[in-house]
């Protein structure tokens, strides 16, 4: 169990990276996400995140949000899968304009 409201587990077998944070926990999700993502060739991998708890965005939000998103590009993941819920058509339209602001174009959003 991790110690912290966020996960963030490197799957070697699978080729996959997959990641949970909260809002409040975003500076120390950053940390171990770089920490984490330093010792993998991303570009083998897929980061999994799961978006299912994830609410609307505020702008200050979808700043953090964008970041992040540049850090994946940055990091470059062969393929990054968001996992929202049926409900969450908002975020998956909010998900996908902040992937094309942030120039993320190997995404993919699915229903979990």
């Amino acid at each position: 169990m991790s110690q912290h409201p966020y996960t963030i587990e490197v799957e070697q077998a699978i080729k996959t990276v997959h990641g949970v944070f909260s809002h409040e926990e975003y500076e120390r999700f950053v940390k171990d996400y770089e920490a984490k993502t330093s010792n993998i060739q991303a570009s083998n991998f897929t980061l999994k995140v799961d978006c299912t708890q994830m609410a609307l965005l505020g702008p200050g939000e979808v700043e953090k949000l964008k970041g992040s998103f540049v850090r994946y590009k940055k990091t470059g993941f062969a393929k990054v899968i968001f996992g929202i819920s049926l409900q969450q058509t908002i975020i998956k339209m909010q998900l996908g304009r902040v992937a094309r602001e942030a120039g993320l174009n190997n995404v993919d959003i699915v229903v979990q």
